[in-house]
């Protein structure tokens, strides 16, 4: 706690951690940047919900750091805020904010220009990323005890279940016979 020119004591907040890949000059105001939340490419939500491109075209829950990675890959200025979270979905962790186009006019890309562009290139390339090789990962909700599991390991846990429904209805024919 501080006090303030008054006396009173108030509480002073700490900076948020910023995540960035590109080395920004220090100084550079990042508050007119654009924001992207990945509720904005998860097929999984609704409109309503907050994604903002076709569901086709989007991805299956996307991760904050992803996106970022994709950024990094197509060489655009951006900073990764993994402590903030989107209003409408607020136990959805992170935001990226990019810089599409510089205080001078001049974009920062050649071919991407609009959010959107943005958008649709992220729900092309995340899918293709290698930590999503064995499937998209489940929705990270903190604080559940559940951790991001992929469509592979969903799928290995369902036939472990039949296996075992399988052998236990050959141990009951076999109990049936032996009486």
């Amino acid at each position: 706690k501080a006090q303030n020119p008054r006396g009173t004591r108030v509480a002073v907040w700490p900076k948020p951690k910023l995540a960035m890949a590109h080395s920004l000059p220090e100084g550079m105001d990042i508050s007119k940047w654009n924001m992207l939340y990945p509720n904005y490419i998860n097929s999984k939500k609704t409109v309503q919900e907050g994604r903002r491109i076709a569901a086709e075209k989007a991805c299956e829950h996307p991760r904050a750091f992803e996106m970022a990675e994709i950024c990094e890959y197509l060489k655009i200025p951006h900073v990764c805020e993994p402590d903030k979270a989107y209003p409408r979905d607020w136990l959805i962790r992170g935001r990226v904010r990019v810089l599409l186009k510089t205080p001078e006019g001049a974009y920062t890309h050649p071919e991407i220009h609009t959010k959107k562009d943005v958008m649709l290139k992220m729900g092309e390339l995340i899918p293709k990323l290698k930590g999503r090789a064995n499937g998209p990962p489940g929705p990270a909700i903190p604080g559940l005890g559940v951790g991001p599991t992929g469509a592979a390991a969903s799928s290995t846990s369902a036939s472990s279940k039949d296996a075992k429904k399988e052998a236990k209805k050959e141990e009951k024919k076999a109990n049936k016979k032996k009486k």
